[in-house]
């Protein structure tokens, strides 16, 4: 009797690996490609870690912003940024690098700013100074302080 051959496990880098890389090449041809890309990787993957549909949401929010699909770019930047626990735990030492490198705090802001949900953008703000990610932050939620 022939044994089954072991299915192909992936470590959770090699899947961050994977999607930067089809992310990467899809957007040559523009964000629409590029959001298209990420689209078939959430139907095809259901399985996807949750470190992995954080940045997955954070490249997909960036994408929205450069098209301007604000609803889609918030929903997208609150899902990456809800997701922040599950990239510490998939990055572990690398977790500030991952962090700064994500968009979803200032594709975020920008989103809720342009839909008027100005309390949202202030509450990503403050989640951003919250995690030291720069004065930069702090000058935004001091622009916005007016809404609160």
């Amino acid at each position: 009797m022939a044994r089954r051959p072991e299915p192909v496990r992936k470590s959770v880098k090699d899947v961050f690996d994977d999607l930067a890389a089809g992310h990467r090449e899809a957007a040559i041809v523009g964000a629409e490609a590029a959001l298209k890309y990420l689209d078939r990787t959430f139907e095809a993957q259901a399985s996807l870690p949750n470190g992995v549909k954080c940045v997955a949401y954070d490249l997909m929010a960036d994408d929205c912003a450069q098209l301007g699909r604000w609803e889609r770019c918030a929903e997208a930047a609150d899902k990456a940024l809800a997701l922040l626990p599950e990239l510490e735990a998939a990055t572990g030492h690398g977790y500030r690098t991952a962090l700064e490198s994500l968009s979803a705090f200032e594709r975020g802001i920008q989103a809720h700013s342009e839909l008027g949900q100005f309390d949202r953008a202030l509450a990503i703000c403050d989640q951003a100074v919250a995690l030291g990610l720069g004065a930069h932050y702090e000058a935004k939620r001091d622009s916005l302080d007016w809404a609160r």
